[in-house]
C-alpha cells in the first residue's frame, strides 16, 4: 500500500496471558479518532491536511504465547502468529483491511513498515502492519504507523538516517541531537489513553516535502509549484490557524533544483504552536523559573525529495530569529538562496523572496589580494592562468611542496587562503611557513579555528576555502546551530588590521560590531553606524577597507567621505575590473567586494 491509497486500519489488542491490562474498546476508538486532537488518528489527519484515511476498527483483545524477546529476524514469525490467532479468535473481515496495527499488552517493542500475508477467501493478500506496545511514546507510534502508510525516515545532509528534526519520522528518540529535540509532553487529556506519561510525549508534525508523494496533496491549493528562480511568496505555516483569507492557503513552495539534478526543493514555515504539534519547535522554559527546551528553530525550512526514489533529504533553514541579522541563507546543495523579507507578528505567515545562487567564481584572486602579492590593478591586467600561475610560485616559495601545478583552482585557492590567513594574523611568519607542507598549514589553521568556533572534529570535513570563510566569520555549522548566524563584522576587522585573530576570539559579537561602528566613525564623515544591521555594517566596513588595503583611498581621504561615496568609488573600482557597469549598483556592498576577491553573483 502506498501514501496515496486509502487505509481501513485494524487495531488487534494482543495479550500473552488473560490477565494482561489492555486499554478499553473506548480508548482504542479515542486514540484513532481523526478529529480528538493528540490521538494518533488525529496527528495523521492534520499531517496530512485529510488526504489521508485513517478509518479503523478495533477487534477484541487476542492471545498468543509469550515471544519475548523479539529479535529483528523473528519479527515476521510474529506478525504471522498474530494473524492466525486473530482468524482463529476473532474472525476479521481480512477483504477490508489495508493495514494492520497490533498492539502488544506487555513491553515488546515497536516497528512499522513491514508486510504481512492475511487470509482473502481462499488466498491470501498482503497488507502493511505496524507494530506498538503499551509504553510505546505517541511520537514513536506516530513514526511507526508512518512507515505503514509508505513514509520513509528523512536523511541528514549528510545521508545519516534520522534526518530532520522538524518531522516525527526522524523522531528524537532516533537520533537527532538534543538541542534539536523537538518532543515535549503534553498535560493529560481525559478520553485518551495517559496512564503511561511517555503516550503523552509529543513529536512534530510529518514535512510537507513527505506529504508530496500523495498525489491528491500535490494537486491541491496548499503547494505552490514555481518552476525556475527568482520568485517571491507569502508562505503560511504549516499548521496555520487564520480564518482569514479564506483557505485552503499555501503552506510548501516546491522548486526543483537550480543544479538540474533531478531534485525537488520545498520550503515550509514550522513555527512554535502552543495548542498543537509543533509546540516542540523553539526555544522556551518548561514551567516559569523551570528547565529550558531547546528544540529547532521556528524557521523557514528546507528539505529536497529525489523524485526517483521519494527520498526526503533535511537541508536546513533560514530562522526567523535571525532574519534582522542576516536575511539571506544560501543553500548551495540546490543553488538557490532564501531570503525571508517580512515574518507575521503571530508567525502564522512569512513572505519569502527566493533567486537562484549562480556564481562565477575564481577565488585564487581574491588570495593574491587579501595576501598583498598583487596590487587590484595588477590583477585586473592578468588572466586566470598568469593568476593561478603567480599564487603556485607564492605556495611554492611560503610552503615546502613544489608540487603546486597538480591542484585545482578551488584546491589550490584554498590552500593559497590558510596560507595568507596564517601569515597575516602573525600565526606563522615566512620562515615557519617555508618550512611546512599545505596539510601542516591546514592542520595549524584548524586548530586556530577550533579555538575560534569549537567546532572540533567538524572542521576537517570543511574545504580550506570554508575554513578561510569561518576564519572571516562564517558560521562552522550553518542552519544548524540556533541562535548563531554569519558574523562578517569579524572579517572586517581582521583583514582591516584592525584586530588581531585572537583578540576577535576573546571578543563578543556585540564587541566586534561596536569596535567596527567606532572604526568606520573614524575612517569617514558619518556617525550614524549605529543604525547599522550586521550584514549592513560588515558590507561598508568591507567597501572601507577594500579601499583603504589596495591604496584606491587613504585614511586623510577616506575621512572626507560618506559610506556611499565609497561605495561610489569602489563601484568605479570594480567596473574596470568587470565591465558590468550600472548592474554593480544592484549589488550589496558585501556582493561588491566579494567580486573584488573573484567570488561575482550573476
Amino acid at each position: 500500500m502506498t501514501a496515496e491509497e486509502a487505509a481501513m486500519i485494524l487495531i488487534i489488542p494482543v495479550r500473552y496471558a488473560q490477565e494482561d491490562p489492555v486499554w478499553s474498546r473506548e480508548l482504542f476508538v479515542n486514540w484513532m479518532q481523526p478529529l480528538r486532537p493528540f490521538s494518533l488518528g488525529h496527528y495523521w489527519t492534520l499531517s496530512s491536511r485529510g488526504f489521508l484515511d485513517v478509518s479503523s476498527d478495533v477487534l477484541d483483545p487476542v492471545v498468543i504465547t509469550n515471544p519475548v524477546p523479539v529479535s529483528n529476524e523473528a519479527r515476521d514469525g510474529l506478525h504471522r502468529k498474530v494473524v492466525a490467532a486473530a482468524t482463529e479468535q476473532r474472525a476479521p473481515k481480512w477483504a477490508d483491511v489495508d493495514l494492520i496495527i497490533i498492539w502488544f499488552a506487555r513491553p515488546t517493542g515497536w516497528w512499522g513498515g513491514s508486510e504481512v500475508a492475511v487470509p482473502v477467501g481462499g488466498d491470501t493478500r498482503n497488507v502493511r502492519v505496524t507494530v506498538v506496545d503499551s509504553v510505546t511514546p505517541f511520537d514513536a507510534a506516530c513514526q511507526e504507523l508512518g512507515h505503514g502508510l509508505g513514509f520513509l525516515h528523512e536523511w541528514a545532509a549528510d545521508d545519516s538516517d534520522y534526518g530532520s528534526p522538524y518531522s516525527t519520522m526522524s523522531a528524537q528518540k532516533y537520533g537527532t541531537s538534543v538541542w534539536q529535540d523537538p518532543a515535549w509532553v503534553r498535560e493529560p487529556i481525559a478520553g485518551l489513553p495517559d496512564a503511561e506519561k511517555v503516550g503523552r510525549t509529543i513529536g512534530p508534525l510529518l514535512p510537507a516535502a513527505q506529504m508530496y508523494g500523495v498525489q491528491a496533496f500535490r494537486d491541491s491549493a496548499h503547494v505552490v509549484h514555481q518552476r525556475g528562480f527568482p520568485f517571491t511568496h507569502r508562505l503560511y505555516a504549516l499548521d496555520y490557524q487564520l480564518r482569514e483569507p479564506e483557505g485552503p492557503l499555501p503552506v510548501v513552495i516546491a522548486v526543483p533544483s537550480n543544479r538540474r539534478d533531478g531534485r525537488m526543493f520545498f520550503l515550509e514555515l514550522r513555527r512554535r504552536n502552543r495548542t498543537s504539534y509543533d509546540n516542540g519547535i523553539g526555544q522556551w522554559k518548561d514551567t516559569v523559573g523551570g528547565p529550558k527546551h531547546v528544540g529547532p528553530d521556528e524557521a523557514v525550512v528546507v528539505h529536497s525529495r529525489d523524485l526517483e526514489t521519494g527520498r526526503v533529504r533535511y537541508e536546513g533553514t533560514a530562522p526567523l530569529h535571525l532574519v534582522r541579522l542576516q536575511p539571506d541563507w544560501p543553500f548551495p546543495v540546490g543553488d538557490f538562496t532564501v531570503r525571508v523579507t517580512h515574518v507575521d507578528t503571530a508567525k502564522e505567515f512569512v513572505d519569502v523572496e527566493v533567486r537562484a545562487g549562480s556564481i562565477k567564481s575564481f577565488p585564487i584572486r581574491g588570495v593574491l589580494l587579501a595576501g598583498r602579492f598583487r596590487t587590484q590593478e595588477q590583477l585586473n591586467a592578468m588572466s586566470r592562468d598568469d593568476m593561478r600561475n603567480t599564487l603556485i610560485v607564492e605556495m611554492t616559495a611560503h610552503s615546502n611542496q613544489n608540487d603546486y601545478q597538480r591542484y585545482d583552482n578551488d584546491t589550490l585557492a584554498g590552500m593559497g587562503a590558510l596560507m595568507v590567513f596564517l601569515r597575516r594574523t602573525g600565526i606563522r611568519d615566512d620562515v615557519a611557513l617555508a618550512a611546512m607542507s599545505a596539510d601542516d598549514q591546514r592542520n595549524t589553521a584548524i586548530v586556530e579555528l577550533n579555538a575560534q568556533t569549537g567546532a572540533g572534529r567538524e572542521l576537517q570535513g570543511r574545504t580550506s576555502l570554508e575554513l578561510a570563510q569561518i576564519a572571516l566569520g562564517r558560521v562552522a555549522s550553518p542552519g544548524h546551530v540556533p541562535g548563531v548566524a554569519d558574523h562578517w563584522v569579524r572579517g572586517v576587522l581582521l583583514l582591516g588590521g584592525f584586530r588581531t585573530q585572537h583578540q576577535l576570539n576573546a571578543m563578543s559579537n556585540e564587541d566586534m560590531r561596536n569596535t567596527l561602528i567606532v572604526v568606520m566613525t573614524s575612517l569617514s564623515n558619518q556617525n550614524n553606524y549605529q543604525g547599522y544591521n550586521n550584514l549592513e555594517l560588515a558590507g561598508v566596513g568591507a567597501v572601507m577597507v577594500f579601499l583603504r588595503e589596495t591604496g584606491v583611498r587613504d585614511d586623510a581621504a577616506l575621512q572626507q567621505m560618506s559610506a556611499d561615496d565609497q561605495r561610489n568609488t569602489a563601484i568605479v573600482v570594480l567596473d574596470a575590473q568587470t565591465g558590468r557597469g550600472q548592474r554593480l549598483q544592484g549589488l550589496s556592498n558585501l556582493d561588491l567586494v566579494k567580486i573584488a576577491l573573484g567570488v561575482e553573483r550573476v
